[in-house]
């Protein structure tokens, strides 16, 4: 009997279209496959970003295309506060503007990528919140980075 439940749960799930979370990788192949990153701000990040979706990150000189970061704009606001006038959260805006080219022409628009995040805040646990913070910045250059990667992936090929 337990075995059916499981086989009908197992089945009622994968008919629904649920899946784990994690990375589902790309739809489509990336239109070139060596790139360069030119900005020091995301670097790391998109060529991680690169590597997973079978692009390789290499010099300028043996590119086929290049990913410009143009701008890279943190902005850290009060989200809400407590009745008290304390601050109780925290919003961690990225806003990220970059660039795809080849011979130095523009492949399509500049691609504009904005990741929020909240981080909740407490006077009595300050200790840890720097290194919170410092994770969540790491997190969010990261989703960028992936969503920046994503939209790559629908460039065409000239």
């Amino acid at each position: 009997m337990k075995k059916i439940f499981l086989l009908a749960a197992a089945l009622a799930l994968s008919a629904c279209g649920f899946h784990l979370k994690g990375h589902s990788g790309i739809p489509d192949a990336l239109p070139y496959q060596a790139w360069h990153v030119d900005g020091e701000s995301l670097q790391q990040a998109l060529e991680a970003a690169l590597r997973r979706a079978d692009g390789k990150p290499v010099s300028a000189p043996q590119a086929q295309a290049t990913i410009s970061v143009l701008r890279v704009d943190t902005k850290k606001d009060v989200f809400t506060i407590t009745r008290a006038a304390e601050i109780n959260e925290y919003l961690l805006n990225l806003r990220v503007d970059a660039q795809a080219s080849r011979n130095g022409e523009p492949l399509g628009e500049p691609m504009t990528v904005v990741v929020q995040r909240t981080m909740e805040y407490a006077d009595s646990e300050v200790l840890g919140k720097q290194e919170e913070e410092a994770t969540i910045w790491a997190e969010m250059r990261a989703d960028a980075a992936e969503q920046i990667v994503r939209r790559l992936a629908f460039l065409k090929a000239r």
